[in-house]
Formats: C-alpha cells, sequence, structure tokens
C-alpha cells in the first residue's frame, strides 16, 4: 500500500506547489482562465473516460470478465480518443472560433488526463508499486516545470495548460506501454461495455461533483463579478480542495480495490471491516489539514501566495476548507454505500439535484452578497448534499459510522486549535510553522493516547522501525 498512497499524497503537494507558483506567474486574470479551463478538461474526462477508471478498479477481479478487464477499458479509451478529435474539429466548425479554441485546450488536458489516470489505475492492478509512483509524481514535476517554461517564454494560460498537459500524457504513455505488455487490447465487447458503462458513468459523474460546484461558482464570480474575482476564488477553493478532496480521494482510490476485492471474495463483513479501519486513517490524515487551514488561513495564505493575492484569498479558506472537509468525507467514504451495492444510477439522480441547488444558491447568494457569498453558497450546498446522500445512502447499504473513531478525531482536532490559533498572531514564519508543527505534533501524540486505531497503528511502526 505504500508504494500507492505515499507517491499520491507527495502528488498532491506538488498540485499545491503547482498551484503557487502558478497563481505568482499568471496573475488572478490568468490564472482565473487556466483554472476554468481545467476544470472544463475535468468536466470532460468525467463524462467521457473516467467510467473507464472506475471500472478497472470494480471488475479487475470479478469473474465473469474473465480477465478482459483492462484490456478492454484499453480498446474503449482508445474509441473514445477518436471520438472526442472528431468532436473537437466539428467544433470549430460550428461554434465561434474562441470558444472552440477554449474546447480544444480542455479536450487537450482532458486526453492527457485519462492517459495518466487509465494507465495508473491499471499499474495498481498490477502491483507495479515502484513504476507507480514514479508516474505520479513525475506527472507534476514535468508538467510544471514545461508550463512555467512555456510561460516564461511568453506564452498565457493556454501554454500552462499545454505544459501541464504533456506532464500527464508522457508519464502516462509510459504507464500505458507497460500494461499493453501484460493485458493487450480488446475491442470492447457490448455486454462488457454496458456493464462498465452502467456502474462507472454515474460514478464518474457523481465523483465529480465538487468539480461542478466549482464550476459553476468561478464561472458565476467571472461574469457576475469579473475574472479576477473567479481567480481569487479559485485559487483559494484549489487549495482547500487538493489539501483535502485530493487527499482523502487519494486514500479512498487505494483502498478501494482491497475493498472490492473483499466484498467479492470474502463478503460484506470482511468488506465492512476494510472500511472500519480506512475510516480511522481516512481522520488522521484530513483532520490535521482542516483544522489547520480554519485556525491559521492567514498564515496559509501569507505563505503560499504573494500580498495582494494573500489579502482576497485569505477570506474565502476557512469557510471553504469546512465545505472541501465535507465533500471529502460524503465522497471517500459514504459513496461505498452506493458502489457496493451498485446502486450508482441513484447517486446520478442525488447529484443532479444536489447541484441544481447549488447553482441556483450561489447565483442568488453572489448577487445579494458579491464575492464573498461564493464560499458561503459552497459551504451550504455541500452540508445540503451530505445530508441527503448519507440517508438515501444507509437505505441502500447501511455503512458502519465509526462514531468513536469520530469522536477521537475531534478530540485531537481540539488539541491543534490553540496551536493554530496562536500561530496567526506570530510574527515570523519560523515561529508560525514551528507553531503548526508543534500542533500536529501533539495532536498525533493525544490521538495515540486516547487510542486512536490509525495513529496507533502509525506509532507502532514507528517503533518498529527505529528498533
Amino acid at each position: 500500500m505504500t508504494w500507492y498512497f505515499v507517491p499520491r499524497m507527495l502528488s498532491a503537494f506538488l498540485s499545491v506547489v503547482i498551484l503557487v507558483v502558478m497563481t505568482r506567474v499568471l496573475g488572478p486574470a490568468e490564472f482565473g482562465r487556466y483554472t476554468l479551463t481545467l476544470l472544463l478538461g475535468t468536466l470532460l474526462f468525467s463524462f467521457t473516460f473516467f467510467w473507464l477508471v472506475i471500472s478497472v478498479g470494480r471488475f479487475h477481479h470479478a469473474k465473469e470478465f474473465e480477465g478482459r478487464t483492462i484490456g478492454t477499458v484499453l480498446g474503449a479509451a482508445v474509441l473514445i480518443v477518436f471520438a472526442l478529435l472528431a468532436i473537437v474539429a466539428m467544433s470549430y466548425v460550428v461554434l465561434p472560433f474562441a470558444w472552440a479554441n477554449s474546447f480544444f485546450y480542455a479536450a487537450v488536458f482532458c486526453i492527457s488526463h485519462a492517459i495518466h489516470e487509465i494507465g495508473a489505475v491499471c499499474l495498481r492492478q498490477y502491483n507495479e508499486g515502484p513504476k507507480f509512483a514514479a508516474v505520479t509524481l513525475l506527472r507534476h514535476a514535468l508538467g510544471v516545470s514545461l508550463a512555467v517554461a512555456f510561460i516564461v517564454n511568453g506564452g498565457g494560460y493556454e501554454s500552462a495548460v499545454i505544459g501541464i498537459s504533456l506532464g500527464a500524457a508522457l508519464t502516462g504513455a509510459y504507464a500505458v506501454l507497460v500494461t499493453v505488455g501484460r493485458s493487450g487490447v480488446y475491442f470492447p465487447k457490448w455486454a462488457e461495455a454496458k456493464t462498465y458503462l452502467f456502474f462507472g458513468f454515474p460514478l464518474a459523474v457523481v465523483g465529480s461533483t465538487s468539480v461542478f460546484r466549482a464550476m459553476s461558482t468561478q464561472s458565476l464570480l467571472a461574469v457576475l463579478v469579473g475574472i479576477e474575482a473567479a481567480g481569487y476564488f479559485a485559487a483559494a477553493q484549489a487549495l482547500t480542495m487538493r489539501s483535502l478532496v485530493l487527499t482523502m480521494s487519494t486514500l479512498s482510490n487505494v483502498v478501494a480495490p482491497s475493498v472490492f476485492e473483499a466484498h467479492e471474495v470474502k463478503g460484506i463483513a470482511h468488506s465492512d471491516s476494510v472500511l472500519d479501519r480506512y475510516f480511522s486513517f481516512l481522520m488522521l490524515i484530513s483532520m490535521p489539514i482542516v483544522v489547520a487551514l480554519v485556525s491559521a488561513a492567514d498564515v496559509f495564505a501569507n505563505l503560499l501566495f504573494d500580498h495582494d493575492f494573500a489579502q482576497e484569498t485569505a477570506g474565502y479558506l476557512r469557510v471553504l476548507a469546512i465545505a472541501a472537509f465535507v465533500t471529502g468525507l460524503q465522497g471517500a467514504y459514504f459513496s461505498y454505500s452506493f458502489m457496493r451495492s451498485k446502486k450508482t444510477g441513484l447517486q446520478l439522480v442525488i447529484t443532479f439535484g444536489t447541484l441544481i441547488v447549488h447553482a441556483l444558491l450561489s447565483l442568488a447568494v453572489i448577487n445579494l452578497l458579491g464575492a464573498p457569498g461564493a464560499s458561503y453558497a459552497f459551504l451550504v450546498s455541500s452540508l445540503v448534499s451530505f445530508v441527503v446522500y448519507f440517508y438515501i445512502g444507509r437505505k441502500v447499504d447501511p455503512l458502519k459510522v465509526p462514531i468513536r473513531e469520530l469522536t477521537k478525531a475531534f478530540a485531537g482536532a481540539l488539541i491543534f486549535v490553540p496551536f493554530g490559533v496562536v500561530a496567526e498572531g506570530a510574527l515570523t514564519l519560523p515561529s508560525q510553522v514551528a507553531l503548526l508543527l508543534a500542533g500536529s505534533l501533539a495532536m498525533f501524540v493525544t490521538l495515540v493516547l486516547i487510542r486512536q486505531t490509525a495513529a496507533v497503528t502509525v506509532w507502532n511502526r514507528i517503533r518498529y522501525r527505529a528498533s
């Protein structure tokens, strides 16, 4: 598991570094356009390729597909690439050039992202840990290097999109080549493709809920307030989403094969035990991040962004951090109710309903309060979505909610809060960092003392390796 989780976590950290770099080299307006383009490309990925990525994890161990799942997924992906390229070419005929050009850059990112994600998930299934780690980490390192080089040489946000896309495509191509050598490529049979599509497509759309919300909110800000306001909000939102939702979904992606394998091979009781342990680690990893962002928002804003950018983004961080935690918990844990029961179509219905609520709420609150209202609308809609999701999910597959683990995580968070508050008032960066590190250590020690499962496991491993 270490080969798959640690690189993903480092990748999440690198994505924050990329965020910092891009805000500085592009500025608020160009950064807003860059973010909207990537969001559009990610949404396009959700409707085209994401269901294939999900199907690899869900059906690789399913006996009825006789080991053909990965080869079939690769074959289907090739067909989708050609179809998407044809649509891009047609867009230049039927759409204004500026719109078609924006769609082109979004499609470039979509295909590149798909190559990487399909290649990486296949390496995970084949237990190619070192190769998975290399592909995951080199993506961001290569992408940001190319993007900055293009921008420095006179490019705008489009060149940043191309650089980031190349980082994904080149590393992903290596992963796909390794996979093809083991699985081959099959033309998908209709029965196989239909099973993958009906299971994976609703889940793909549901899994992109946060992207839908981000896209709608930033688009409304750009139209109602201005593209610079969208850029400031995008920076704060990207920080919370990448540090929290991405981290939580990463852990979920790493654990998912074990959950489904346990469900398919050993039954639901064993799958429940895997999920219980996973929830504890989910809390151990996410709780310090959300508490740090809420209690020391100004510290992170000033540390990561230049002065003017930090002044504009700090106000969003606290509210968006809570919203991101709620969204991450919904997608990274409670989604298993629908995935194990294969009721992903129901998830899709819930998602469409809550997205409509979010769009209408954002429109009303931004009109009423201006740019600051965007974060409050985001939080309220996240809470509404979580409540609906939890209530209906309990009816289709009632997951156990580990109350004791949740209570212990909140107890550890309370220990951290004073350190974050004091860090806000500290005058120097070293003292701020020292206080936040001390808070994290105090929280971890508290969790070990009250026997939080994940903290105790980590502590025992540290002791074992130190002995």
